[in-house]
């Protein structure tokens, strides 16, 4: 069945056409606080419900209890701190000026209004004791843990109401929860399976995906790409969504694969973000999650079957679908795992990614044994990945 929203009701805080001019013609008086990129795709995620049960940034208490049980107060699990840091000194002076029950306008760089902040009261937080929690270091060559350590030891708290979401620049609507359940519904599905990625498709991807739709309790496969910010060397994020259009157009049954991307920054945390995504997921109407070696890894940071386990730890209501890594054999011909392959090492080829990126970029050929020719031609085109100052 589709299953009820984490904490049992989708949150939903956008601002209807009257307020947002309202709240518009406000900007001149209202306190003003202009976010991080990140932050403010948190804000739009909040907003339409994405991590439900929550409907604001989270306060000192809540954040102590996500730091030291991995649940919000209630009990809920929920693994990772959603906060609202205080990055530019003029924000910093702009807080200790507020007073608890007082509006905070929430403005992106070109000073557009994108939410009303409920001001609740500031967090002062650790960010190395936070990063410990959430990344499981403090090593400041994660890419997460550079972030919370450049961007202070003080956040805001409070509810908010969003400025509903522009159109996706990526090409592919971006469905939001209630979207997505209505879809769902509509078409008669009761248990879909979500797929995380962030990058583009190959075929050791494909086989999971294609060896889910094979069973029984599964309708439907939801592919849902995070395409928000990403780390430098990463594909750019109209990237990954064309290469996926191409496999869903060429190779994938559409009367079962929905495809739609997921903008929030890559949070690459290992089980931590496995659970967390799948938490997002549950909340787009998702019974099942597929859960792949290392996901949300990155580096040598993490076990990469840890992501697994952590689903054996806390029941977060969506049947997680755990995979061994896909590599394809020379021997079997085809793409297997260790389950079903009985051949050594030696005959399977990498698939990895960076392999894969360097080839392409290196004008190399990549067998369609490992990565679909619509596919391969996308990622061969110059300027496909994110460098230093692109977000």
């Amino acid at each position: 069945m589709i299953p009820s929203p984490h904490g049992g009701r989708l949150v939903e805080r956008q601002l209807s056409d009257a307020d947002r001019t309202r709240r518009k013609s406000e900007l001149a008086v209202l306190p003003t606080i202009t976010p991080a990129l990140d932050q403010l795709y948190d804000l739009e995620k909040i907003g339409v419900g994405a991590y439900s049960p929550l409907e604001g940034f989270m306060d000192a208490t809540t954040l102590t209890a996500v730091v030291e049980t991995g649940r919000l107060p209630n009990g809920l699990p929920w693994s990772l701190p959603i906060l609202l840091p205080l990055h530019r000194a003029e924000d910093r002076a702009t807080a200790e000026r507020l007073r608890p029950g007082e509006e905070v306008a929430l403005v992106d760089r070109h000073h557009a209004l994108r939410g009303i902040l409920h001001f609740e009261g500031k967090v002062p937080f650790d960010p190395v004791k936070v990063a410990r929690s959430a990344f499981g270091t403090s090593d400041p060559s994660h890419p997460n843990v550079a972030d919370m350590l450049a961007g202070g030891n003080l956040a805001l708290a409070g509810k908010v109401d969003i400025v509903p979401p522009p159109a996706t620049a990526h090409g592919v609507a971006e469905l939001t929860p209630r979207e997505s359940r209505d879809l769902f519904r509509s078409r008669g599905w009761k248990d879909v399976a979500a797929y995380q990625c962030r990058n583009p498709p190959h075929t050791a991807h494909e086989y999971l995906q294609r060896t889910t739709l094979e069973r029984e309790d599964v309708d439907a496969l939801f592919i849902h790409p995070v395409v928000g910010r990403l780390k430098t060397g990463d594909y750019r994020p109209e990237v990954i969504m064309r290469a996926y259009e191409a496999l869903v157009r060429a190779y994938c049954a559409t009367d079962r694969v929905v495809l739609s991307p997921l903008t929030i920054s890559m949070r690459y945390a290992g089980p931590k973000a496995a659970l967390f995504l799948a938490i997002v997921r549950k909340n787009y109407g998702c019974s099942r999650y597929i859960v792949g070696r290392d996901q949300a890894g990155v580096g040598k940071f993490y076990d990469p079957y840890a992501c697994h386990r952590i689903f054996d730890e806390f029941d977060v209501g969506i049947l997680p679908l755990r995979y061994e890594e896909a590599f394809y054999c020379r021997a079997c011909q085809s793409t297997a795992t260790a389950k079903t392959c009985p051949h050594p090492a030696a005959s399977r080829v990498d698939t990895s990614q960076t392999r894969i990126r360097q080839a392409l970029q290196n004008g190399g050929e990549i067998p369609p044994e490992l990565l679909r020719p619509e596919v391969a031609e996308i990622l061969r085109q110059p300027d496909v990945l994110l460098k230093e100052g692109d977000q």
